[in-house]
């Protein structure tokens, strides 16, 4: 491989988890259109071959097998072609399995890189090797597949680059990459590539996983990125439901000039590896330092940022909705509607991921259950926007069925404790799921992760459902979404989105007020959201410790909040927190939007029966 490449190209394929026949024809697909449009070097993902998502499955053989038998045929089926491709599989050997990269072009291995920067999860199934020959035998090559030591491509999988950027001194650096799609990542992926280019005067050639992953607890948006000398040639679309990929003219002799002209050729190996790319939704650890600490750390201050913000979100959730669905087979939605903030939000990126889908807006069932505590408000609010969205619209009154589970259980409807309280919620998320079994159709959860942090949730209620959207949501997040929704819309849909912004939030399930208002509101029992999602922020995020986290909220509360107030609140935070893991420790599955999740498979790794008493002992010394 001695000519100069002109055209080059990174591909997404619209994969299936595990599916290694079904990825294997969709890789087949994209390099005939890449080749046939003049691409001579097509990178793919990392793990395309079985997808990145399978987990424990790596270590099974069957899939194994399968994937090194679709490797052959892509391989077979390619052979006529002049590309170069790069795709990513899992190998095993010697009782190890590698996450790998196979080269290859013309029916011909040309070369095999093993991924050596492992996360914690990756460990568990992967290893690292640097002996090409034991990977290529472990592959089992053919007559049609000899290995061939020549190479001017570099391939570094995933962070590597990052890591181990001077490794890679070639023109032309392909990244198999996977990651999720957590708000501001890929704007940090993509300025650190942009610096490596430059400081190394070459090519990198980005391709990401797409929708086609799991879905579980995160969402993958399939990003694809040309880069050329620190600027950007070519960078692709990302959340998209079909194969797609990017390709651009890239020109290898202006490279060559000047890094043979440059005098003072910068030597990365003096350069500090960026070995975290920051994955937050803000970095506030420079603010932290400087004693600059915002109210609300989930939302940008500035108007375009928060715009941004919420878009991104809003595709997050919308393309894990769409993936689940399309997993499933499935082409109905159920989703209960209050008329409060999340299942609001719930519904609207229903909406969106069925007019994403080209199904009618119809197959959506909204049902609102008007209850004991319900008012007219949230009512009309919840009846007007179905209507005006066009979904369909039930009505089921859970009044009836609750007074005869009174009964049964022999509680006094006038005694509006827990049971009282959880009785009406149980009840409505039963009707929810049977209703999704009667039509075929997925029940879809609303609950928000400021209400999973407190345990705010009635366990087997409002708790669970078949898919949650909201799960990585925090509350004060979920109003600038609302808000923002509401502000791309204009008319009577706008109005109604507005007034639920400005419902006090409430799960309404004791009777209203003498004059039909809401009564029980919830920031009144549990204290205010801002500082609560305040104490998630650092409590998960930088892991402060209580002193730290109150020291803090001091800061970014004064004039708002008295010191006294602060500490109530944040020691019934800590309480509800750890007593309340249980509930966290079954959820449903739903996607992380930023690094701060509170799934038990990807997130908050927590046993449900910690004790709590170093941090309220903690609290009682503030």
């Amino acid at each position: 491989m001695n000519c100069l490449f002109n055209k080059v190209a990174a591909a997404t394929p619209l994969l299936r988890v595990a599916d290694t026949n079904y990825n294997a024809e969709k890789i087949i697909e994209i390099i005939n259109d890449a080749t046939k449009k003049g691409a001579e070097i097509i990178v793919f993902p990392e793990l395309c071959i079985t997808s990145a998502s399978c987990g424990d499955m790596f270590k099974n053989g069957s899939l194994l097998i399968s994937a090194k038998k679709a490797l052959s045929r892509i391989i077979e089926e390619t052979k006529n072609l002049n590309s170069t491709n790069i795709v990513g599989l899992p190998i095993a050997s010697n009782d190890k399995i590698y996450n790998c990269a196979v080269v290859f072009k013309k029916g011909e291995i040309i070369d095999v890189t093993s991924k050596q920067l492992l996360s914690h999860n990756e460990s568990r199934w992967f290893s690292f090797s640097n002996n090409k020959s034991e990977i290529i035998k472990a592959i089992g090559c053919t007559d049609n597949c000899q290995y061939s030591n020549s190479n001017n491509i570099s391939v570094a999988i995933g962070k590597d680059l990052v890591t181990y950027d001077n490794n890679y001194s070639n023109e032309i650096v392909a990244i198999p990459f996977v990651f999720p799609e957590i708000i501001g990542y890929y704007d940090s992926i993509q300025n650190r590539l942009k610096s490596i280019s430059k400081t190394k005067q070459n090519v990198i050639i980005l391709a990401s996983a797409g929708m086609g992953e799991s879905s579980t607890d995160y969402a993958y948006a399939g990003a694809t990125l040309i880069v050329e000398n620190g600027k950007i040639l070519a960078e692709g679309k990302r959340f998209s439901n079909k194969n797609s990929f990017i390709i651009t003219d890239i020109d290898i002799n202006q490279l060559k000039q000047e890094r043979e002209h440059k005098e003072n050729y910068i030597n990365l190996s003096n350069i500090e590896p960026e070995n975290n790319i920051e994955l937050s939704y803000e970095n506030d650890y420079e603010n932290i330092l400087r004693g600059k600490i915002r109210q609300n750390p989930f939302i940008p201050e500035d108007k375009d940022a928060l715009s941004k913000r919420c878009e991104e979100i809003f595709n997050i959730q919308t393309y894990a909705l769409i993936k689940r669905f399309e997993h499933t087979y499935c082409n109905k939605a159920v989703i209960g509607i209050s008329g409060g903030l999340d299942s609001t939000l719930a519904l609207l990126v229903a909406v969106n991921a069925f007019d994403k889908m080209g199904i009618d807006r119809a197959n959506i069932t909204a049902i609102t259950m008007p209850g004991f505590g319900t008012t007219n408000r949230t009512y009309n609010n919840a009846v007007n926007m179905i209507k005006e969205l066009g979904a369909t619209f039930k009505e089921i009154s859970i009044k009836d069925a609750c007074l005869q589970h009174f009964k049964d259980i022999e509680h006094d409807i006038n005694i509006h404790n827990v049971t009282y309280e959880n009785s009406q919620a149980r009840e409505r998320t039963q009707i929810l799921m049977d209703y999704a079994n009667k039509i075929s159709a997925l029940h879809l959860g609303t609950g928000d992760m400021s209400e999973l942090a407190l345990g705010w949730a009635t366990y087997n209620g409002d708790h669970i459902s078949m898919y949650n959207v909201n799960c990585s949501i925090p509350k004060t997040l979920a109003k600038y979404m609302v808000d923002w929704v509401a502000q791309n819309n204009k008319g009577v849909i706008r109005d109604i989105l507005m007034d639920v912004v400005n419902t006090p939030i409430s799960p309404e399930l004791t009777p209203a007020d003498e004059n039909g208002n809401i009564k029980q509101k919830t920031e009144d029992i549990v204290g205010p959201y801002e500082l609560h999602d305040f104490f998630i922020y650092y409590l998960l995020r930088y892991n402060f410790s209580v002193n730290q986290i109150f020291s803090l909220a001091k800061t970014a509360f004064e004039g708002k909040y008295e010191n006294d107030y602060i500490k109530h609140w944040l020691k019934i935070f800590i309480r509800r927190f750890f007593t309340q893991q249980f509930k966290r420790s079954c959820l449903n599955d739903g996607p992380a939007v930023g690094v701060i999740s509170l799934s038990p498979r990807g997130g908050l790794n927590m046993p449900s029966d910690i004790s709590s008493n170093i941090w309220l002992d903690e609290c009682d010394k503030l």
